[in-house]
């Protein structure tokens, strides 16, 4: 069986893709992060990290 409540599960995960977009925004921003990961996979990346979070926490 399960360790935990779905829903929580589904909400943690949610929150992962979330702060996962905000790490790829930090890449662009950053001054110490700009090099390390092109910017257009980090543009990219944090579009579909912001919509599968997004996607996540209104699925009901």
């Amino acid at each position: 069986g399960l360790a935990g409540d779905p829903e929580v599960g589904r909400w943690l995960v949610a929150a992962g893709w979330f702060c996962h977009g905000l790490w790829d925004l930090a890449h662009l921003t950053l001054e110490r992060l700009k090099g390390v990961v092109a910017p257009s996979f980090a543009e990219w990346c944090a579009v579909v990290d912001v919509l599968v979070g997004a996607e996540l926490s209104l699925l009901g």
